[in-house]
C-alpha cells in the first residue's frame, strides 16, 4: 500500500509541476463553458423548457459539467508514446508493479489536484449563480461516488487509446481522437437527452456517458434515486468491461516489444 501512496503523491506533484498546462486547459474549458452557458441562456429567453430541461436545471448542469471535465483532464497517451520511442517503456514494464496500476495511481493523484483546484473556482461560481438551492446531501454523496467511477471509466478509455501508441507513431492523432469522442459523447458539450431519438439510444450503449453525464444527472436531480443507483451500477459494469479489454489488449501490445527484442 505504501508504494501506491507514493504513486498518488507523485501524480499530485506532477500535476502541480504541470500547472501551466493545467491552467491553460482549465481556461480553455472555462471559455467553452461560458460560451455554452450564454448560448443556453439566449435559448431559454424564448423557451420555458427545452426537451424537459428548465433554465435552472441547465445552469446547474453547465457548472457541474465544467467541474467534471477538469477532473482527469490530463491524458497520458503522448507520454506513453514518447517512452515507447525512447525505449523507456521497458523500465516501466520491468518494475515489480503492474504498468496499468502504476498509471492508475499516478492519475488519481493528478485527478485529485485537478478536482480540488477546479472545485474552488466552480463552487464559487455555482454558489454565486445558483445559491444553495438544489444541494441535497444524499445526492452529493452519490455524485462524488459517481464522479470517482467516471474518472475510472475515463482512465480505462485513456489506457486503451494509449495502447494504440504501440502500433503507431502518430500519438497526437490518437490523443485528439480520444478527446473528441470523450467530450462529445460524454455530454460535456450537449446533454445527451437532447440528442435525436435513435442517436441518443446509440450513445447510451457507449461507456462515455458514465464519465460526465451520469454524475451531472445525479447532482442536478435529473433522475430519481432509483435511476441514480441503476446508472451507477452501469458505470461499474463499464469499468469491469473496459478493465478486461485493457488486460487483453495490453498483453498483445506488450508482446510487440518482445518480438522486436525490447
Amino acid at each position: 500500500m505504501k508504494k501506491y501512496r507514493a504513486l498518488i503523491r507523485c501524480g499530485f506533484l506532477d500535476g502541480c509541476a504541470s500547472r501551466g498546462y493545467f491552467i491553460t486547459g482549465m481556461f480553455g474549458n472555462f471559455v467553452q463553458t461560458a460560451v455554452i452557458y450564454y448560448v443556453w441562456k439566449s435559448i431559454f429567453a424564448y423557451h420555458d423548457t427545452v426537451n424537459g430541461f428548465t433554465w435552472n436545471m441547465m445552469k446547474r448542469y453547465v457548472f457541474v459539467s465544467f467541474l467534471c471535465s477538469n477532473v482527469c483532464s490530463m491524458g497520458f497517451e503522448m507520454n506513453t508514446a514518447q517512452r515507447i520511442i525512447k525505449g523507456d517503456i521497458i523500465l516501466d514494464l520491468l518494475k515489480p508493479l503492474s504498468y496499468r496500476n502504476m498509471l492508475l495511481f499516478r492519475m488519481l493523484g493528478t485527478a485529485g489536484m485537478e478536482f480540488f483546484s477546479g472545485a474552488v473556482l466552480t463552487g464559487s461560481l455555482y454558489l454565486a449563480v445558483n445559491g444553495v438551492t438544489g444541494l441535497h446531501p444524499v445526492r452529493m454523496v452519490l455524485f462524488f461516488l459517481s464522479l470517482l467511477m467516471g474518472v475510472l471509466i475515463k482512465f480505462c478509455i485513456q489506457y486503451l487509446f494509449s495502447l494504440l501508441c504501440f502500433y503507431t507513431d502518430h500519438a497526437y492523432g490518437v490523443t485528439k481522437a480520444r478527446e473528441v469522442l470523450t467530450n462529445f459523447f460524454s455530454g460535456a458539450m450537449i446533454p445527451l437527452d437532447l440528442f435525436p431519438g435513435m442517436f441518443r439510444n446509440l450513445v447510451w450503449l457507449l461507456p462515455f456517458q458514465g464519465i460526465l453525464y451520469t454524475p451531472c444527472c445525479i447532482f442536478t436531480g435529473m433522475c430519481s434515486m432509483k435511476e441514480c443507483l441503476l446508472r451507477m451500477l452501469l458505470q461499474g459494469v463499464w469499468i469491469l468491461l473496459l478493465w478486461l479489454a485493457g488486460s487483453m489488449l495490453g498483453r498483445k501490445a506488450f508482446g510487440i516489444i518482445s518480438m522486436y527484442g525490447g
